[in-house]
């Protein structure tokens, strides 16, 4: 439990004065085990967030405005290792330009494009969710953008020994990777008794975006000698993203294979 609320207050805005983190790092990395399940509890409340929404508005202004919720409910932390990576790795061709830019405080250019393109893909695809799919798109979106984390995390090394993302990431295992998808899989479970016809969209799009955070990873990693806090940011944006575009044509196909089975029977 204590894991789980340190994992919550380190990824949100929810304020929890009791929860302490030491200076070696050891407790945030060991409370990435509970990243996915707090990425589930964040999907849950723009799923409900988004479910009253569709009651006043028409799909696309809710869809704007849980992603206005997202951002502050978050406070931002992925948005900016979203920005600081493409400024650190398009904006630049050396290893050292590129941590000094990623270090940079200020947005550049590549950093605001990314941030655009990347946004506005989500709200392309969630746009696109009928009012009864959406709410569920919403719940694994986070989910598969910090399982994302975690999985890059325990893949890939540090590309340098100082910051707190340093020591975040030394402390990531195999043991924990294996803990949090585990957990994953249990959700996944609890949704399928749930809401069974959803759960092979999920899966897909879950899976996407691991192998997306898998080739960003392994590209920062061949550019830069290992990753960085930043870049796990940017994994978690990315990985969303990407799993709301595996989520979407799974969806599709079903329905299209659902519809050229009913043609063939009838």
């Amino acid at each position: 439990m204590k894991n789980y609320l340190r994992a919550l207050s380190f990824l949100t805005i929810i304020p929890l004065p009791f929860v302490r983190f030491g200076s070696d790092g050891r407790e945030l990395s060991n409370s990435a085990v509970f990243f996915p399940l707090v990425g589930a509890t964040i999907g849950l409340l723009l799923a409900i967030a988004a479910w009253l929404l569709l009651h006043l508005f028409p799909v696309s202004p809710a869809v704007a405005a849980v992603l206005i919720l997202s951002f502050f409910l978050t406070r931002g932390l992925h948005f900016d290792g979203l920005a600081d990576t493409a400024d650190g790795l398009i904006g630049t061709t050396s290893r050292e330009k590129a941590f000094k830019a990623m270090e940079d405080s200020a947005v550049g250019v590549m950093g605001a494009a990314s941030l655009f393109f990347i946004y506005l893909l989500k709200f392309a695809l969630l746009g696109e969710f009928s009012s009864a799919v959406l709410p569920f798109a919403l719940l694994f979106m986070p989910l598969a953008g910090r399982w994302a984390i975690v999985y890059a995390g325990a893949w890939f090394s540090p590309a340098r020994n100082i910051g707190l993302g340093s020591m975040f990431l030394r402390g990531l295992r195999w043991p924990i990777l294996l803990k949090a998808s585990l957990l994953t899989a249990v959700l996944f479970f609890v949704f399928a008794w749930w809401y069974l016809l959803l759960l092979i969209p999920v899966i897909i799009g879950c899976l996407l975006s691991l192998a997306a955070a898998h080739l960003l990873a392994f590209y920062v990693s061949r550019r830069l000698g290992g990753i960085t806090g930043d870049i796990l940011g940017a994994t978690s944006e990315v990985g969303e993203a990407v799993f709301l575009i595996g989520f979407y044509i799974a969806l599709e196909q079903g329905s299209a294979a659902e519809l050229l089975v009913k043609a063939v029977i009838l």
